[in-house]
């Protein structure tokens, strides 16, 4: 089973969404809040699901 590919505007550091995602824990950033992520974030995480697409 393929991982899944992280929303491409979610969250900078875990890539849930905006409205769904509270306060988070992870690994590179500890309890967070939704921070916007940056253009280079988003065009990497748009160009995974698109690989990930192309695999499926």
């Amino acid at each position: 089973m393929a991982a899944r590919t992280p929303n491409p505007s979610g969250c900078r550091w875990c890539g849930i969404g905006q409205r769904s995602h509270g306060r988070q824990w992870t690994q590179s950033a500890g309890w967070h809040t939704w921070e916007q992520p940056t253009e280079q974030r988003v065009l990497a995480r748009m160009r995974a699901r698109r690989a990930a697409l192309k695999e499926s």
